[in-house]
């Protein structure tokens, strides 16, 4: 009996340690957790959350807040709507600016915004003359928004920067370089703005500017902003706990970003070399892009200007994990065997952190530090391949 009794003092011991042990192990984890939530009030931590950015239209000498097609002050339908191009096309002489809710790198106006002229024959830039003038390189760059250049400069755009430094080399004839993206726009709608409007301006090469979602109706895909959780609002819990805030955010940035990534991957190329015969759901897919693409080799034949096409990475993850790589592979041999000369920009950005060439967290567009690195490796690209001689 002794030895029982002992037995017994012994596990309740060990029970009375054990319990006491947990005991402050939780008070412990309660009391971190106290300061922690303390500590983020405190120095007013918390997710990066912002406003999306504003769109304004300048009317009656005012800004005003109506959205990107600015009521018709901005853009109008397109002339070759019935041929599927749904984003229309800039109305001549618009002004319009983008804002944001903060300035990080100090870059835009006062008020947060960047504005944006479209001159009087309805693309971005200084004004020029339809004809070109005697002894004139003219380039025409097609593409989207990034081609456009949504938050940055006009003389900042990777366009304007090419076209100046084209012309401070001195074995090169004058170049001018014609900026006619359109937010919005896909590869088909590109080629064929390009067969219906631009040829008239006659190019003597033209860059096709080609971003991810260019085989696809632009509202297939969330804004990046959207992707990395930068609009989501926390949920009740989430209001009262710091810590819970940051954990639900990180969670809603991983599940919205391998969404993305995955529609990508999956509706783009899964099996790239049996969805090229497969077209998928979509009005526009990459079946679309690509006859767009063989369409734009047989213009240039016809009408004897060079062609090219330069490929836009998505600014995320632009180093060795690149989740993209599959695409870009597939979009550059489809070009090769096509006969186009293509530019992966992916090389003269992977050096930089992604945020540090975004116009903004809330806008993921390339800013004028990526337009630089973008300017300085086309140009090296377009004498190296030739492609500036008539």
């Amino acid at each position: 009996m002794p030895c029982v009794n002992s037995s017994n003092a012994t596990r309740s011991s060990f029970i009375r340690r054990l319990s006491i042990r947990l005991t402050a192990v939780v008070l412990g984890l309660i009391i971190a957790v106290l300061i922690g939530e303390v500590a983020l009030r405190v120095l007013n931590i918390h997710p990066e959350r912002y406003p999306p950015p504003k769109w304004l239209t300048l009317y009656a000498g005012k800004w005003q807040e109506w959205g990107l097609w600015g009521n018709g002050f901005v853009k109008r339908p397109s002339r070759f709507q019935e041929q599927g191009v749904q984003m229309g096309e800039y109305v001549p002489g618009a002004q319009l600016k983008v804002v944001y809710s903060t300035n990080p790198r100090g870059y835009f106006d006062a008020d947060g915004g960047i504005a944006m002229d479209v001159n009087s024959l309805g693309f971005r830039g200084p004004e020029v003359s339809p004809q070109k003038p005697a002894g004139t390189f003219r380039i025409l760059g097609i593409g989207d928004s990034f081609t456009f250049g949504v938050g940055v400069r006009e003389p900042d755009t990777f366009l304007r920067r090419l076209e100046k430094q084209l012309n401070n080399r001195k074995d090169l004839q004058h170049a001018e370089v014609l900026n006619v993206g359109v937010q919005g726009y896909n590869t088909r709608d590109e080629v064929l703005n390009l067969e219906g409007r631009w040829l008239s301006f006659s190019p003597d090469l033209v860059l096709i500017n080609f971003y991810l979602n260019d085989a696809y109706d632009d509202s297939a895909f969330l804004n990046n902003g959207q992707a990395l959780g930068i609009y989501d609002q926390p949920s009740r819990l989430a209001r009262v706990s710091r810590i819970y805030d940051f954990w639900e955010h990180r969670q809603h940035n991983k599940e919205v970003t391998e969404k993305v990534r995955q529609y990508y991957l999956g509706h783009y190329f899964q099996d790239a070399s049996e969805f090229l015969e497969s077209p998928g759901q979509k009005r526009v897919d990459w079946t679309v892009c690509k006859l767009a693409l063989a369409r734009a080799a047989e213009l240039a034949k016809e009408h004897h200007f060079k062609l090219a096409l330069i490929l836009w990475p998505e600014l995320d993850e632009i180093d060795g994990k690149y989740p993209f790589e599959k695409i870009h592979t597939v979009v550059k041999d489809t070009c090769r065997s096509l006969g186009i000369p293509v530019l992966d920009l992916r090389e003269a950005f992977k050096a930089y952190p992604p945020r540090d060439l975004w116009v903004h967290p809330t806008d993921h567009h390339p800013n004028e530090i990526a337009a630089k690195l973008a300017a300085e490796a086309i140009e090296k690209f377009i004498v190296s391949q030739g492609l500036l001689a008539n």
